[in-house]
């Protein structure tokens, strides 16, 4: 425990000094690029995913233009999810319904932070440095039900650090050319939380590494995603998803056609807890097979299959497959869809046999650029997974969100994002979880490629209800400032 928290003020230490001294490392200052014109939002995926981009325009690509989603969305949740518009380009297969935490969102991808120093050679070197910090006020901490709540004032303070070896993007190459180009990306974001009326203090830890090869017909990726979730946070975790994750994957895509591509995945994902005994490893193969069947639409066959192992022997084992059909539909430069839907079959080894059970499953994400400056996105997920406040209970969610931003210039937004689930527990416990975020913001610069400050005001609601236990509701309210600054 010691030595841990000594690493981490070592990194927090290490911050300051770059950071003092970055002036002496930044390269001398440049004009912005003229960049050509564009759509006023680019789409989560491009279709001119065949032909090179020019490289100002590559650099403020939200997202890669080659992967598609993935299949399960598990270790990826959140009770509420930022705009896709901030969706990070250095994990190439973010879920279209559940995006990754909060967290980060404050180091996204190359292109999409300031960097504090910048290196050109035969592999060019980025690294950025900041910081985030967050105040905010709680009427119930830990989650809890009435007459139990926990008032409290925190402060959490988290050191960003990412470093990026050639493009972490995996820019395409030329027309013709078959010739590779290797990436590496390190995110590292340790969070310390204060209780200011309390003698208490906190940490958890987020490591993101990753590193690629990418041509103009294939990709491959090796990826490992470490986080640790706290429930007394400014996240507003909900109870099942607060748990410490480490997911493990390598991926690859291949292009048999200008018009066909084949992709692969294999994950080995587990997830603990500090209290309880509902932790599981879970291993995951993916395949799919996606066709390009006008410039506008894609269409794709996908099949999954997972094992999951409980660490209570008695919850037994659990084995599923999905047969999937997805589609992505963008009839305009302004809208766009992502379905993946499907049949999923699981089995189950207990103690106690039980039967096969069949079910619907879907991915589907609606993203709409209403005006020059509002954007709007729909989320549905309709899936299965084994609860890790219900002793492995299986539990069917379904999950719908949505998020609207609005421009007032070029400094001020504002956003609104909910989301509801609804948690059907095989031992007949039913949960509804409706959240809501409101945020007024602030950034210093519209440019992304520039923006150093990043100012926002944010109200949180969220709720849970169960219908098993009386008196058993639980509700909770977060007002405060988070102030996010590149140096």
């Amino acid at each position: 425990m010691e030595f841990r928290a000594a690493f981490l003020l070592t990194i927090s230490l290490t911050v300051s000094v770059l950071t003092s001294t970055g002036v002496g490392a930044v390269e001398p200052p440049v004009q912005k690029p003229v960049l050509p014109p564009i759509p006023a939002m680019l789409p989560p995926k491009s279709d001119d995913a065949i032909t090179p981009l020019p490289n100002a325009l590559r650099q403020i690509q939200q997202e890669p233009l080659l992967l598609l989603p993935p299949l399960n969305g598990e270790g990826a949740a959140v009770a509420v999810t930022r705009s896709a518009s901030s969706r990070r380009a250095a994990n190439p297969d973010v879920d279209p319904t559940v995006q990754l935490r909060r967290w980060q969102t404050v180091a996204s991808a190359a292109g999409m932070q300031p960097y504090t120093w910048v290196s050109s050679g035969d592999v060019t070197a980025r690294l950025a440095l900041g910081v985030q910090s967050t105040f905010f006020y709680t009427d119930n901490l830990y989650f809890q039900t009435p007459g139990r709540t926990t008032g409290q004032a925190m402060f959490e303070l988290s050191p960003i650090i990412k470093l990026d070896l050639g493009d972490p993007q995996g820019g395409i190459s030329g027309a013709g050319s078959r010739q590779s180009e290797y990436y590496a990306s390190l995110l590292y974001v340790p969070t310390f939380f204060y209780h200011l009326s309390e003698d208490i203090d906190d940490y958890a830890q987020h490591f993101l590494g990753e590193i690629g090869r990418v041509n103009e017909v294939s990709r491959s990726v090796l990826r490992v995603d470490y986080d640790e979730r706290l429930l007394a946070s400014s996240e507003n975790t909900s109870p099942e998803e607060n748990y410490t994750l480490l997911d493990a994957s390598a991926l690859t895509e291949y292009r048999i056609t200008p018009l066909t591509t084949l992709r692969g995945k294999a994950s080995r994902r587990s997830i603990s807890l500090t209290r309880g005994t509902s932790g599981r490893e879970t291993w995951i193969g993916e395949a799919g097979l996606v066709r390009e069947i006008s410039p506008k639409t894609k269409v794709g066959i996908n099949a999954e299959v997972g094992h999951i192992m409980s660490e209570q022997r008695a919850l037994g084992s659990q084995r599923y497959q999905q047969a999937l059909i997805s589609v992505d539909w963008k009839p305009t430069a302004k809208l766009g869809l992502t379905t993946y839907i499907g049949m999923e079959w699981r089995e189950f080894t207990q103690v106690v046999p039980r039967g096969l059970m069949t079910s619907f499953v879907t991915n589907s994400a609606l993203n709409w650029q209403a005006t020059e400056k509002t954007r709007i996105n729909l989320r549905l997920r309709v899936h299965n997974e084994p609860s890790v406040i219900a002793q492995g209970s299986l539990f069917r969610a379904v999950r719908f969100g949505s998020d609207l931003t609005h421009d007032f210039g070029v400094h001020y937004y504002t956003t609104m994002e909910t989301t509801v689930t609804r948690r059907q527990y095989d031992s007949g416990r039913r949960d509804w979880e409706p959240t809501v975020r409101i945020v007024l913001g602030y950034r210093d610069d519209n440019d992304k490629l520039h923006n150093r400050t990043n100012i926002e005001l944010f109200l949180q609601w969220h709720e849970r209800l169960r219908n098993d236990i009386p008196n058993a509701d639980v509700m909770r309210t977060q007002v405060g400032v988070q102030l996010t600054r590149y140096f």
